[in-house]
């Protein structure tokens, strides 16, 4: 852990932190299909020797060891889709060169002496409703991001407690 654990209601921070310390997200797609994400990783950093570097909100992998690029965005991100897109791919290009050097932090870290990440990199998009109502997404609907949404419709700044209550 670093920074804040509890940063202010509302902040992508926060909806980070509390998806991070549950440790899961889960894709839901229809009543019998979904993937299971386990998240690894918060604020990544893709560069090195800079204060603020360019990072990954969230990384994770799915049973099939595809790794997982999560951008968070909330109602009140003043950040355009195209912009936010733009960034994600940016993202996948400075990470796929990281990939040996993360298998073996958790090789080394998590104690899974043969674990290996495919590079297929999946790219999501995790943004509120009120995020989408002011970023159609359709137009890019045919791109390789996953344009999702949180399930629950009430407020989200009590992730941590619901997944944990």
């Amino acid at each position: 852990m670093h920074g804040v654990v509890r940063p202010a209601e509302g902040s992508e921070a926060r909806i980070r932190n509390d998806l991070y310390l549950v440790g899961a997200l889960k894709l839901i797609f229809s009543q019998k299909i979904h993937v299971d994400i386990r998240l690894i990783g918060y604020e990544v950093p893709l560069q090195s020797g800079k204060p603020r570097g360019k990072c990954i909100d969230l990384f994770g992998y799915d049973a099939e060891h595809n790794p997982y690029i999560i951008e968070i965005k909330t109602g009140e991100s003043k950040e355009k889709l195209p912009e936010v897109i733009q960034q994600i791919n940016g993202y996948e290009s400075m990470l796929i060169p990281l990939l040996d050097d993360i298998e073996k932090e958790i090789k080394n870290k998590l104690f899974l002496a043969e674990f290996k990440l495919t590079r297929k990199v999946k790219k999501i998009i995790l943004a509120s409703r009120e995020y989408y109502d002011e970023n159609p997404w359709k137009a890019y609907k045919d791109s390789d991001i996953l344009f999702c949404y949180f399930y629950v419709k009430e407020n989200v700044d009590d992730l941590l407690e619901k997944a944990t209550g």
